[in-house]
C-alpha cells in the first residue's frame, strides 16, 4: 500500500441538508492498524465509517484505500467488510451458512470453507452451533455470528459500527481480547467505531476522538489519556476533575489562582491562546492526586496543593473515591488504590491537603 496507509480521508466533508456531519476530516490510518473512532452520538464517526465502506459519498473531499481514490466505487467493489450495529443476518440460514456465504460466492473450495468457518466460530465462542438458526440465538450471539460473517473471508480493512454492544460486559471484554488478537494474528486493518471510552483505551494503536463532525485530537490511548489537547477531549475520556481559577503569571512556571482561596498553584502546560488575567480551568485526573492530613502533605517545587474537607467518600473495591470539597464553587474527586482491605482512611468531615505534580495538570481556557 503507497507509504503504508491502508485508508486515507483528505478533507473529507458530509452534509445532509444544511447539517455539517463530517466537517474536512483529515485521517491517515496506517496498513495493519487497530483505529479507533470516538467520541458521543452525532460526532460524525459512523457517517465517516460508512464512508470508507461505500454506502455514503462524501459532499467533497476524498476517500482513499491502498492508496487507490475510491470515487463513486460501491461498496461490494471496495477491499472491506462491515460489521454493522445491527445483526443483518439470513433469517433463513443456519449459522454455518451465514458465515460461509461470502466464500460460496467467490467460489473458494468446500474444504477450505469448512477449515475456516469452523476456526472462525471457536474464536467467537460459538462452536457446536453451526446448525442453529437465526433466531434460536440469543441478541449477543447473533452479533458474533456478524462478526464472523465478516472475519472469516480476511478482508484487507476491516470496518467495525459498534460490533460488541449487544454483549454481556464480561464476554464483551473477552471478545476485546479476541478481537486484538485476531488483528495482529492476521495483520487486518481494523477502524473501529465506539463512543466507549474504556473499549477504544484497551483495543487501539490509535484513537481519533471526534465532536460535532471534527477530529479533535488523534494519538495513542496513553497520548490521549494523558495529554488531552483540548477540555472536550479531557472531558470525554476517562474522568477528569475542572477547577476553576485565573492566569495570573505566565512563567515558567505559570501560576494560578485558584478561585475561592488564597492557594496559588504552578502548572506546566497551558492550551494556545491563554493569557495573564484569562479565566481558566485546570485539568487534573483523580487518581493523579493524593490527600493526607491537613497540614501533612509535603513540599517540593514542582507540587500543587490545595486544602479542603471531605465531603463523600466512596468504597469501590479495587480503590476508593474522595469527594473533596475545596469552597462553595468547587470539589474534587480523588480515587485511591485500596491496598490494604478496607479501603479509606478518611472519613466525611475530615479536613484535609490534596496535591498533585504540577507535570500532570493540564489548564484550559474557561
Amino acid at each position: 500500500m503507497i507509504d503504508g496507509f491502508a485508508v486515507e480521508l483528505r478533507q473529507v466533508v458530509k452534509k445532509f441538508g444544511q447539517v455539517t456531519a463530517v466537517d474536512k476530516v483529515d485521517l491517515q490510518i496506517r496498513d495493519g492498524e487497530f483505529f479507533s473512532m470516538l467520541g458521543p452520538s452525532g460526532c460524525g464517526k459512523t457517517t465517516s465509517l460508512r464512508m470508507i465502506a461505500g454506502f455514503e459519498m462524501p459532499t467533497s473531499g476524498q476517500v482513499f484505500i491502498g492508496g487507490e481514490p475510491q470515487g463513486y466505487l460501491p461498496p461490494y467493489q471496495r477491499p472491506v467488510n462491515t460489521v454493522f450495529q445491527h445483526y443483518a443476518l439470513f433469517p433463513h440460514m443456519s449459522v454455518y451458512q451465514n458465515i460461509a456465504f461470502g466464500m460460496e460466492m467467490q467460489k473458494v473450495d468446500k474444504n477450505e470453507i469448512q477449515q475456516r468457518v469452523g476456526e472462525t466460530l471457536e474464536m467467537v465462542h460459538l462452536s457446536g452451533m453451526d446448525n442453529r438458526r437465526p433466531k434460536q440465538l440469543s441478541g449477543g450471539q447473533q452479533q458474533r455470528v456478524a462478526l464472523a460473517r465478516a472475519l472469516v473471508n480476511r478482508p484487507k480493512v476491516l470496518l467495525l459500527d459498534e460490533p460488541l454492544g449487544a454483549l454481556d460486559l464480561k464476554l464483551r471484554k473477552a471478545m476485546q481480547v479476541e478481537l486484538k488478537i485476531l488483528q495482529d494474528q492476521v495483520g487486518i486493518t481494523f477502524i473501529y467505531v465506539t463512543h466507549d471510552q474504556e473499549e477504544a483505551l484497551a483495543m487501539s494503536d490509535r484513537i481519533a476522538v471526534m465532536n460535532q463532525g471534527k477530529v479533535h485530537q488523534l494519538g495513542t490511548p496513553e497520548e490521549i489519556y494523558e495529554a488531552p489537547a483540548n477540555r472536550f477531549v479531557a472531558d470525554f475520556i476517562g474522568e477528569s476533575n475542572f477547577v476553576p481559577g485565573v492566569m495570573q503569571k505566565m512563567g515558567p512556571p505559570a501560576e494560578i489562582s485558584v478561585t475561592g482561596t488564597e492557594q496559588p498553584i504552578a502548572v506546566e502546560w497551558l492550551e494556545d491562546g491563554i493569557n495573564a488575567g484569562d479565566a481558566v480551568v485546570v485539568s487534573v485526573r483523580p487518581e493523579k492526586i493524593r490527600i493526607h492530613p491537613m497540614g501533612q502533605a509535603p513540599t517540593y517545587p514542582a507540587m500543587c496543593r490545595l486544602s479542603g474537607q471531605v465531603e463523600k467518600v466512596i468504597y469501590l473495591g479495587t480503590d476508593t473515591r474522595y469527594l473533596v470539597r475545596l469552597n462553595e464553587e468547587s470539589a474534587v474527586v480523588v480515587r485511591l488504590q485500596n491496598i490494604i482491605s478496607g479501603g479509606g482512611h478518611f472519613n466525611e468531615g475530615e479536613k484535609v491537603d490534596i496535591r498533585w505534580d504540577s507535570a500532570h495538570a493540564r489548564v484550559f481556557k474557561e
